[in-house]
């Protein structure tokens, strides 16, 4: 009983950011499901980019602007704003790997934003168990707070999606604040993107996936004691969200899916249970 006492009170935040185009296409989605579907004690922070989302009333979800709430963000985009390298232009012929022309690889300003609100948010210490949702993410069915709290315990200090062979997908991964792992994590991710030279570009990539990983390699070395949802289930690209035990609340519309609504039935490694899925 005293194990249920303690769960129960974990306080859980999860954040999220999207601009206008993205509020559009699917964060409002992501809002009006959430408000639906996630248990009111669990709340979602929007930090919004320049655009205004609908809360449904009681929901427990906050807006903040992200100009305001993000000033080293700002600063980020401001100093690399004019930087071809850091907006998705490889840097060669001093690089130029085979697959230098996919410019999400390099476009670390584009990505910043992702980042930036996770090292703000993790600042609050009203927050026990901090969750990054990418904003094309849909709450398809109801998540009780003991659910949701099985799904990120506090005796790991990470949760997230990781793929064999490739960077873990950053769409969807929890921290649990003030311990050694998580503090040790978030100092070098954080001093990456502040000391960029010698930083993220330093590294082969820079896209927020690869400099989580590349970071994760390092601190994983002292503070093994973490979540890996897929890695187990995922080869390569996939798509580890759906596979994994996420997949019962959440579904992940990433690319083209966006423009589907959800995700396909391709994309499940195995049928899953659930009712959504048997609509798909």
């Amino acid at each position: 009983m005293a194990v249920d006492e303690k769960v129960r009170k974990m306080r859980i935040k999860c954040i999220t950011t999207f601009h206008q185009p993205g509020l559009e296409q699917y964060g409002q989605r992501l809002i009006d499901s959430w408000a639906k579907n996630v248990h009111p004690a669990i709340k979602l922070i929007v930090y919004a980019e320049d655009c205004i989302p609908v809360v449904p009333p009681g929901a427990n979800i906050v807006v903040v602007d992200a100009k305001q709430a993000l000033p080293k963000l700002n600063a980020f985009k401001e100093r690399h704003k004019n930087d071809p390298k850091a907006n998705g232009k490889c840097p060669w012929p001093a690089r130029r790997p085979r697959d230098h022309h996919k410019e999400f690889k390099w476009d670390a300003v584009r990505f910043a934003n992702k980042t930036y609100a996770v090292f703000e948010a993790a600042q609050d210490l009203e927050t026990d168990i901090l969750v990054w949702i990418d904003g094309d993410t849909y709450v398809h069915s109801p998540i009780t707070y003991g659910e949701f709290r099985n799904l990120v315990p506090a005796s790991q200090w990470l949760h997230y999606l990781g793929r064999m062979k490739k960077w873990p997908e950053c769409g969807w991964y929890g921290l649990t604040l003030r311990t050694p792992g998580a503090d040790a994590f978030l100092k070098e991710f954080e001093r990456v993107y502040e000391e960029h030279d010698d930083g993220i570009f330093k590294m082969e990539e820079w896209h927020d996936s690869y400099v989580f990983d590349e970071v994760l390699k390092k601190i994983r070395i002292k503070h093994p004691n973490i979540k890996d949802f897929s890695g187990h289930l995922v080869n390569g690209e996939g798509h580890p969200l759906i596979n994994c035990e996420l997949g019962a609340w959440f579904d992940h519309l990433k690319g083209v899916r966006k423009e589907e609504g959800r995700s396909r039935k391709k994309d499940l490694l195995q049928p899953r249970s659930e009712t959504y899925w048997n609509e798909v």
